[in-house]
């Protein structure tokens, strides 16, 4: 039996242009403005505090279910 890996998708979608604002500052900033610690934001989000320190600091890059838990949290869309 012949084993079929997936192949890789060619196309790549354009960048999104966030301007001079990596995701990671936007998730600061935005935690900022709403007065949230680290430790409250990662309460409310069901996350250790280390994780919202990591993707701030451009550590880790959230995949798109925590984009979109970010954006629930802070009211906002997820793009833009």
């Amino acid at each position: 039996m012949k084993c079929i890996m997936p192949r890789k998708p060619k196309m790549k979608p354009p960048p999104i242009d966030l301007g001079e604002e990596t995701i990671g500052l936007r998730i600061a900033r935005l935690r900022k403005e709403r007065g949230y610690s680290q430790e409250a934001l990662a309460q409310k989000m069901g996350i250790v505090r280390v994780l919202v320190s990591d993707y701030e600091k451009g550590r880790l890059r959230p995949h798109p279910e925590m984009v979109a838990r970010f954006a629930l949290v802070f009211g906002v869309t997820p793009v833009g």
